[in-house]
């Protein structure tokens, strides 16, 4: 009996991770689409793609996509402005909630946008 409820609590528990993994890796590629659409409208000649765009893409995981934002930032900024780059940049960091420490988020202020 006791054999038997470990092993059920054993399966559970793998297959708890299983499809947590798998959400993380949906995520992960949700998000590396996101960083990559947002720098799209700017790559006029797809042979020389810039560096960000090739980091982003073979970034390993989600906390490695987390840390590529202020450099797409600049990269975005560069081309749109730093207001443009904000509100992107915004819209993105919003899809790493729950998947990163909500203490790694940007802190409110009276200066964040609206």
């Amino acid at each position: 009996m006791i054999g038997s409820l470990a092993r059920f609590a054993s399966s559970f528990a793998a297959i708890l991770s299983e499809s947590n993994e798998s959400d993380v890796n949906g995520r992960t590629e949700d998000i590396r689409d996101a960083m990559q659409e947002a720098m799209s409208p700017f790559i006029v000649n797809k042979a020389a793609m810039p560096l960000i765009w090739r980091s982003i893409a073979m970034a390993p995981d989600i906390d490695s996509l987390w840390y590529l934002r202020s450099n797409l930032f600049a990269a975005l900024a560069e081309h749109c402005g730093e207001r443009s780059a904000q509100k992107t940049l915004a819209t993105i960091t919003e899809l790493f909630r729950g998947a990163i420490p909500d203490k790694q988020f940007p802190k409110q202020t009276r200066f964040s946008l609206r």
